[in-house]
């Protein structure tokens, strides 16, 4: 399903006219229940899926949004036999695959659980009278709103929020996979145990690439029992390349599509990979999409509906990747997605070692240019706030300074996947059934202990694709390389030069590339997009936090003037009740 809302009865939701503006952009099939003093409301998926739900004649009843399989059922089955074996004691997420929110009323109890992870997000107001996949529906039940300043600048420079934070302090986000009991307010009742760092590293490169094809296959198995057709993307790299492989190998036939113009790489390597394997290839280059899009405030308020008020890389697009999404998500079809496959390898460029969580900050997430910024930044309290998230993010033994290497390698799936890639997982899943195998925890686990060594170069996901699907593994790749021949040497000194930076030098070099660049240039899309959402162009409501005018790069400015929209609450038309 799309999207669920739950408020206790007597919490204000949003009103009809945020409801109409969803109805009339493809979220118009809903499904209206009530239970022990709360109403929800559960809106299909873009494609025409959904709302998903079972209901037993004595008035319990279990739904879903995401993706859901329950002890290999998906959707209604696997609901039903949730809703059966649940025992209101605890969440079986070990026996769940994919990323979903489930709201269970049984026994005359309510309640609402994420996915393991927590990658799909489940929003609430600061009194708990309120839950949503959907930020935009809780941000449209509050009268005012104000900004968390932290949030505020974790999103225009980083294209998501961290914690518990949004950039409005009266929305939260959940920090990790949970599960609400939902009595007077919502109250956490269990949080998921995603990973125990501190298991012991596989013996060898072989033994590795044995155990993650295993437990590849073995969810892979699962997605095939779901039925239905896949569709994946295909490029030049590693990640997409294994997913083939594990499609192939369950006995699937995939469509594939390739973005890029025709000189690109990846649309280079994905032609003669398909060819090779005999595989159809749609070359989807959206460079010319949506140039005649339309700019009208229909056009905004449909853009704000289908992407829920903001996307990592901000609300105002030239119309192209809503269209994408549904075209790539049919009915009938499961799209696959790569996010995440650097589990597998050396995600943050660093080399062995211990580090502090401010270090990693300084390493990547730090896309800071000062000039761009009003004094109400303050470096420290930022870089303290977000070393703090990544520590509670880690297991409790795991929290000290210096991190040891693996409690480094776990901040990759437990903070940038579990926030950022996160927000659009929730996103994609608004549009149809699209499955990430690289975030299921029974895939990821244990990926921190995996040595250095065979993860730098591509060598353990290589291996792991030789494993599955030999053929794949001789191909080239946009790299330069063929996978099964190894990196050459030339390739491995160029990478060391990235690994042996140390984060104190990293911190400067966004700097360095920003002050060399020319001022902003707006792409017309955008300009006309904030024009026709009533946006006064120099955003003032954002004037406290940025010097707008001096914003360099065209991504903060869409993150900013999203946040200027959404402070000042939907658009025109969907505010009318």
């Amino acid at each position: 399903m799309g999207f669920f809302y739950l408020r206790r009865s007597d919490a204000p939701g949003p009103n009809e006219g945020w409801w109409a503006a969803h109805a009339r952009h493809g979220f118009g099939r809903v499904l209206d229940l009530e239970a022990d003093g709360w109403r929800l409301r559960v809106a299909g998926k873009l494609n025409g899926l959904g709302p998903h739900c079972v209901r037993r004649e004595t008035g319990e009843f279990a739904a879903c949004t995401g993706v859901f399989f329950y002890r290999g059922r998906r959707f209604e089955p696997g609901l039903d036999l949730l809703l059966e074996e649940f025992d209101g004691r605890s969440f079986p997420w070990a026996d769940c695959r994919g990323h979903y929110a489930v709201i269970l009323f049984k026994g005359g109890r309510l309640w609402v659980a994420s996915d393991e992870l927590g990658a799909y997000k489940v929003y609430r107001d600061e009194a708990g009278t309120r839950l949503s996949s959907s930020f935009s529906a809780v941000r449209a039940s509050l009268a005012s709103v104000r900004p968390d300043v932290q949030g505020v600048y974790e999103y225009a420079i980083n294209g998501a929020t961290y914690g518990e934070k949004t950039f409005l302090r009266e929305v939260r986000q959940q920090r990790w996979g949970s599960l609400y009991a939902i009595e007077a307010t919502a109250r956490l009742a269990a949080s998921a145990p995603v990973l125990d760092i501190g298991v012991p590293s596989p013996p060898s490169l072989d033994a590795a690439a044995e155990e993650y094809a295993a437990r590849l296959r073995a969810l892979f198995k699962v997605y095939a029992a779901g039925g239905g057709r896949f569709h994946t993307a295909l490029s030049g790299g590693y990640d997409s390349r294994l997913m083939l492989a594990l499609l192939l190998d369950a006995g699937l036939d995939p469509t594939l599509y390739v973005y890029g113009d025709e000189d690109d790489g990846d649309v280079r390597v994905a032609k003669q990979i398909a060819a090779g394997e005999g595989l159809r290839l749609d070359h989807v280059d959206k460079t010319f999409q949506g140039v005649a899009a339309d700019r009208r405030g229909w056009a905004v308020e449909r853009t704000w509906a289908r992407f829920d008020a903001w996307k990592n890389d901000g609300l105002f697009d030239n119309g192209a990747d809503a269209a994408d999404r549904l075209q790539r998500a049919p009915a009938g079809v499961s799209v696959l997605n790569g996010s995440a496959g650097e589990s597998f390898r050396n995600f943050f460029y660093l080399s062995e070692g211990r580090y502090r969580p401010e270090e990693i900050v300084w390493t990547f997430y730090w896309r800071i240019d000062p000039a761009e910024l009003t004094d109400r930044f303050d470096a420290r309290d930022y870089s303290t706030a977000m070393a703090e998230e990544m520590r509670l993010a880690l297991p409790e033994p795991f929290r000290a300074d210096p991190l040891e290497r693996a409690a480094v390698e776990a901040l990759y799936p437990l903070h940038r996947v579990r926030y950022w890639t996160g927000r659009d997982t929730g996103l994609n899943q608004r549009f149809g059934p699209l499955l990430f195998p690289f975030m299921e925890p029974s895939v990821i686990a244990g990926t921190e202990r995996i040595p250095m060594a065979f993860k730098d170069y591509g060598r353990l996901e290589s291996r792991i694709t030789e494993r599955i699907w030999p053929k794949l593994a001789h191909y080239p790749t946009v790299y330069g390389f063929v996978p099964a021949d190894g990196a050459p040497v030339a390739y491995r000194l160029k990478m060391q030069l990235s690994l042996r930076r140390p984060p104190w030098l990293r911190r400067h070099s966004y700097l360095v590339h920003r002050r060399r660049s020319p001022a902003l240039v707006q792409p017309s899309w955008l300009a006309e997009s904030i024009v026709a959402a009533g946006l006064d162009p120099r955003l003032p409501a954002m004037g406290e936090f940025f010097r707008v005018d001096r914003i360099r790069s065209a991504d903060v400015y869409n993150r900013v003037a999203t946040m200027e929209s959404a402070f000042r609450g939907p658009p025109a038309a969907a505010s009318a009740g």
